[in-house]
């Protein structure tokens, strides 16, 4: 894992790096409580471009998506690639290892994606900003693609 913290004092570093960590160890407990106590009062998830802004949303989220392990996703694990710091902020690269089962029914098969994560925390090491980006495309289905070959027509 490589970090960067470049302009950034070593006290700011390490509050910045305890309140990623508290994050970390609730995602890793799996109780929705105390997932939804790392987040600030207002504090949202944007996933994807999809905004999760309400202690509701944020727990259907993480239900469903399978951060108490029951969701669409199971076995997480998480492998941090990088990590970087701003003054408000530490961004996290990351690879996630999990297991999917899309469509629902069937057979369940091991996969990893991509995940860009800044965390913003506010005065008390709470996130008031959680804005991930995740390479999902990995989640979709294996396709069979046939091989298309000079003897391939469109009544094959």
């Amino acid at each position: 894992m490589t970090v960067q913290s470049k302009g950034i004092s070593a006290e700011r570093r390490t509050f910045l790096n305890t309140a990623f960590e508290a994050c970390l160890e609730a995602a890793n407990s799996q109780d929705i409580t105390t997932i939804l106590d790392t987040y600030a009062e207002g504090g949202c998830l944007n996933f994807n471009g999809v905004i999760y802004d309400t202690p509701v949303k944020l727990a259907a989220f993480h239900l469903g998506f399978g951060s108490t392990n029951k969701g669409m996703l199971t076995d997480l694990e998480r492998i941090i690639v990088n990590k970087s710091f701003t003054h408000d902020s530490v961004i996290i690269e990351s690879r996630l290892k999990c297991t999917v089962e899309i469509p629902a029914g069937s057979a369940a098969r091991r996969t990893e994606m991509r995940s860009y994560v800044i965390y913003q925390f506010d005065a008390k090491g709470k996130l008031i900003s959680e804005r991930s980006v995740n390479d999902t495309g990995a989640l979709l289905p294996n396709v069979v693609v046939p091989r298309l070959d000079s003897n391939w027509s469109k009544d094959d």
